[in-house]
């Protein structure tokens, strides 16, 4: 029956959007927990890096690549149906233009980390996967001329999208927190995944000299720790309300929580000594 599924397109978007979600914050933790073995030794750090080089973790690099892109872009799109709701009429030409956004900035983009996944196996390259090559875009623009063709039918059918705003309290204030901290996320997540898996080499060339480096200067501390408190606290607000849909009940509501709550803390904690008590 869920292969069957007739809904419309903004609810597989609403799927989407809580999938990619989960697993970026999941993402996050393991990857403060895995920097902060740097403290410890060198070494212990190079070797957990090494495995970030492995083809299956360089095919996970493009998911969350991808992951993270989606949910920037559908929540720009959220976002305007909450704040302007006369724009719900409009929804589904904004959904067409998010997966056309989608698509064409993030096939270029797999495509040259493709790239840098195979020089780092020391494979020769037979194409140009730099993105000032012409082709890498062609794939891109298929995709959205493709999209757009499937979209046309349905394109002028406006379709009101109720929005929902909580009335006061911590709900509302959770509530602007996640869409304030999303717009600044969009300029740091996406800046920090450009600056290291997409120019350079990628993750190619990260390792602890590259961090002790990148921590010689101060503002690249600052830089990701307003990363590191933005996307954790953007993250528990997301997946505590998706705890709240499933656990009804209050006594395990009460002990999930408690557990994200934990474990948020605990790692944003270990990632901001990480950022300030290192030193190169």
């Amino acid at each position: 029956m869920f292969w069957r599924y007739r809904g419309d397109p903004s609810m597989w978007a609403w799927i989407l959007h809580r999938i990619t979600g989960i697993g970026i914050f999941i993402f996050l933790l393991v990857h403060v927990v895995d920097t902060s073995l740097i403290l410890w030794s060198k070494e212990l750090y190079d070797a957990m890096v090494k495995l970030y080089h492995h083809p299956v973790f360089k095919l996970g690099e493009i998911l969350l690549f991808g992951a993270v892109l989606f949910h920037g872009l559908n929540g720009i799109r959220v976002m305007i149906l909450d704040f302007a709701p006369q724009t719900t009429v409009y929804q589904r030409q904004m959904l067409a233009g998010v997966a056309v956004a989608f698509f064409l900035i993030f096939i270029p983009s797999a495509i040259v980390m493709f790239g840098q996944m195979l020089q780092g196996s020391g494979k020769h390259l037979g194409f140009d996967f730099g993105p000032q090559n012409w082709r890498i875009w062609l794939p891109a623009l298929l995709a959205a001329v493709s999209i757009l063709a499937v979209y046309a039918p349905i394109l002028n059918a406006p379709r009101v999208q109720v929005s929902f705003k909580p009335e006061g309290g911590l709900e509302l204030y959770g509530w602007l927190f996640i869409r304030i901290s999303g717009i600044l996320l969009i300029f740091l997540a996406v800046g920090h995944l450009v600056i290291m898996h997409l120019i350079d080499g990628g993750v190619n060339r990260v390792n602890s000299d590259f961090v002790a480096q990148r921590f010689a200067n101060p503002l690249w501390r600052t830089y990701d720790f307003l990363l590191l408190a933005l996307a954790v606290g953007h993250g528990t607000w997301g997946m505590r309300t998706v705890l709240l849909d499933y656990f009804q009940r209050p006594i395990p509501r009460l002990f999930v929580l408690w557990v994200l709550y934990v474990v948020a803390g605990t790692v944003t904690i270990l990632g901001a000594l990480t950022l300030f008590v290192f030193q190169p």
